[in-house]
């Protein structure tokens, strides 16, 4: 075995970073730069102005300002389905800079981030909020997928019940949250995006996930469509408890806007 960035020679047993089929010995690690997105020390890294270095293998897997994003998100709109949602078929996507993205997500002060982990700890990469979904720049496409389903049922959501978003730490918001959260992650492990799943566990903290956990716990047991049911019979007493003007709003239902 030998190291992607020096080709000596890795002893077994020794530290070394494994990724993209590749592996990098302790020193090179350490010594090199590194890629924002995967954290890779590439061969040949990019400097992307106002996020960081870029390696020759997320290059390449990354979406751009050219791409058709209603094309790569669509397909996955009968997912959504699934699970009560009607999906916006023409979004508006707005590529924001990844301080403004932030700041709509929480107003706790956080380091500067110097990979893109730094960033998906606290908050979503894809985010809507009044009618658009902001981007984060020099995302991968699966992380594209993942994380724009659940702000596509989160859109769903917040749209039935006359909000901008779901951003908030009532119980309403928090079962929303939570519902949105789960979605996105079910999609994760139904494709094998292995790292999207690990992250969405996890990830973003400070009541990002809102009760994720509770749903996960109850995909064991019950299917999707049934999931829905319970979703919208207890959003309904929440939103009218816990929204401003709720009164006026007409009751939401399942798959309906």
């Amino acid at each position: 075995m030998h190291c992607y960035i020096c080709r000596n020679a890795i002893e077994d047993g020794a530290f070394h970073y494994n990724d993209h089929g590749f592996q990098v010995c302790k020193p090179c690690f350490l010594n090199s730069g590194r890629c924002f997105i995967c954290r890779f020390p590439g061969k040949k890294l990019v400097e992307v102005p106002g996020l960081g270095l870029e390696c020759e293998f997320c290059r390449g897997n990354v979406i751009g300002q050219g791409d058709d994003l209603v094309e790569i998100i669509a397909p996955f709109f009968a997912y959504l389905s699934q699970f009560g949602h009607q999906p916006i078929l023409h979004p508006d996507f707005a590529w924001t800079e990844r301080t403004a993205l932030r700041e709509m997500q929480t107003a706790e002060s956080l380091r500067q981030e110097e990979f893109i982990d730094d960033f998906l700890r606290y908050c979503y990469p894809v985010y809507y909020r009044a009618g658009a979904f902001h981007l984060l720049y020099r995302m991968t496409k699966s992380m594209f997928v993942v994380h724009g389903i659940v702000q596509f049922a989160a859109a769903d959501l917040a749209r039935r019940f006359g909000l901008d978003d779901l951003a908030g730490r009532s119980p309403f918001h928090t079962l929303a949250r939570g519902w949105a959260h789960w979605v996105g992650f079910e999609a994760a492990k139904r494709l094998g995006y292995d790292l999207e799943r690990r992250q969405l566990r996890k990830w973003p903290e400070l009541g990002g996930q809102g009760e994720f956990q509770r749903f996960e716990k109850m995909a064991y047991f019950k299917k999707p469509k049934d999931m829905s049911a319970f979703l919208m019979a207890n959003l309904n007493p929440l939103a009218r408890k816990h929204l401003t003007g709720s009164d006026d709003l007409p009751l939401a239902k399942n798959g309906t806007s």
